[in-house]
């Protein structure tokens, strides 16, 4: 029976996408590097995407799958890349290139995007059909492999949705690099978060929570196409450095530094992923924050 892969099911956004599929009953596998504790015992395999080899051992099984959703990914965005452009270029475009060849009988595929794929916007509001020129690594990844990818369904004649998410925060990662998680964590330990630029640039980032529910949305209606995905309010640094240091009830003053990337408002439009795929992000900033606030603290409590 035809049924649901998904890749990268141990990372920080697989495994809130694995729980929610097992609280559901759906019938699902996971396939990942390595496999999470964080997550619940599922079907898995232990695969490296980059390796064809892993895939040719379970290709028998691949046979089985109709419907994908893709998360595996390299995820630092800002790295040199001399450095880093190989790693991206060897899971997120030669990984992708790999399972394609492995899945014979597919008719549904979900790939998991970035509004880096954008660039820097030239507009107030980013619709889809907005440029694409990226500026990094993983924006230009994710880019390439959008296009890979459309010409890959238009000939296989599957249906591809192709979520391009804002920043997504909420996750169970106190280490991540982007601004909410380092404010928090910066916050929790007393220290002074560190603000690039004026801290006016705007953007709706988007809680985890919404985010796994943009994937159900998706496997609702799989339909084709390519849909932003982001937070259903807007927010700039120094109004989310407030809100923590609110909420965590601390007395913290932040410092401004100077920024080696330009600083500058994104909005993404998520009228078409509400229209097409009835995807309604709930959970606002503020709420989006006591929850992420909730979640760093218990991750640490069991860290120690």
């Amino acid at each position: 029976m035809a049924k649901l892969l998904i890749t990268g099911c141990s990372g920080q956004v697989g495994r809130f996408i694995v729980r929610k599929l097992v609280s559901e009953g759906i019938d699902f596998s996971g396939l990942d590097i390595n496999f999470n504790q964080n997550i619940p015992d599922i079907d898995f395999f232990e695969i490296d995407l980059t390796k064809k080899f892993h895939l040719k051992e379970i290709k028998t099984r691949l046979e089985e799958y109709n419907t994908v959703l893709h998360l595996a990914s390299y995820t630092d965005a800002y790295r040199d890349v001399t450095k880093y452009g190989i790693p991206s270029i060897d899971l997120n475009i030669t990984g992708t290139l790999n399972l394609l060849e492995f899945l014979p009988n597919l008719e549904h595929f979900c790939f998991a995007s970035s509004y880096l794929v954008y660039g820097k916007p030239n507009s107030n509001l980013v619709s889809e059909v907005h440029r694409t020129e990226p500026v990094n690594i993983y924006g230009s990844s994710k880019l390439i492999m959008e296009k890979f990818l459309q010409v890959y369904a238009k000939k296989k004649c599957i249906s591809l949705g192709i979520l391009r998410f804002m920043g997504i925060y909420g996750l169970e990662n106190p280490y991540a690099l982007q601004a909410i998680p380092l404010f928090i964590k910066a916050i929790a330990q007393n220290q002074t978060p560190m603000v690039y630029g004026d801290g006016k640039a705007r953007r709706n980032h988007i809680h985890i929570d919404d985010a796994v529910n943009a994937f159900f949305a998706w496997l609702k209606e799989k339909k084709n196409g390519i849909f932003n995905i982001g937070g259903p309010e807007t927010v700039n640094n120094i109004e989310l450095i407030n809100l923590i240091i609110l909420y965590m009830k601390k007395k913290i003053e932040f410092t401004f530094k100077d920024s080696e990337q330009e600083q500058y408002d994104f909005i993404s439009d998520i009228s078409k992923s509400q229209k097409d795929l009835g995807f309604i992000p709930t959970i606002g900033i503020k709420d989006g924050i006591r929850k992420a606030i909730s979640t760093y603290t218990q991750v640490e409590k069991n860290h120690v």
